[in-house]
């Protein structure tokens, strides 16, 4: 993996650490004010938990011989010359093989951000109309633009590869924390 770059959106970091400054908080004011500290750390851990796995977990990382993909339970890594299509309909996403990995990290916006879409807001050098995921200034148009240069840029070398880990211990251990919560009201 030479020259990586690494797309996160700053607004996901900003959410996710806010979020859990604030489940933190809560643990912290039940440790000095009293409460039920089993069940406020069960919850607000499942809440702080949540944060970083929706939030600051997901990125997409761009290097010079192909692509990876972070999402909460998964690592679709893959070079360019598998990659068939780079889309950005609901998020921006990679095509291999036929089937579609989307890339938590980088969200299409809404169907509301067409209004404040501009003609200079359009991919440079385009003149048909374009989706709003494409936008730049959205994630899944920024990503899917750093994407789209990387896989021109590619020169194939080596042989090409494909892996995709599975890894749901993130989801165990947030289901863990609401059992956590939940025992604790009946007990």
């Amino acid at each position: 993996m030479t020259n990586s770059e690494k797309f996160r959106p700053g607004s996901a970091i900003a959410s996710g650490w806010i979020l859990i400054a604030f489940f933190v908080g809560f643990i912290i004011q039940t440790l000095f004010f009293g409460g039920d500290l089993l069940l406020t750390i069960g919850i607000c851990g499942a809440g702080a938990f949540g944060s970083y796995l929706l939030f600051l977990k997901p990125y997409v990382l761009l290097f010079d011989e192909g692509i990876k993909i972070i999402n909460p339970t998964k690592e679709i890594t893959a070079t360019w010359d598998l990659v068939e299509e780079i889309e950005t309909k609901y998020s921006m996403s990679i095509q291999i093989r036929g089937e579609s990995f989307y890339a938590w990290a980088a969200p299409a916006p809404s169907g509301r951000h067409s209004r404040r879409m501009h003609s200079t807001d359009l991919l440079p050098g385009a003149d048909a109309p374009r989706r709003v995921g494409d936008s730049l200034k959205s994630d899944s148009g920024v990503c899917a633009y750093m994407a789209k240069i990387r896989k021109k840029n590619f020169i194939p070398g080596a042989a090409s590869e494909f892996e995709i880990i599975t890894d749901n211990t993130g989801f165990y251990i947030l289901a863990a924390l609401i059992l956590l919560g939940a025992a604790a009201v009946f007990i």
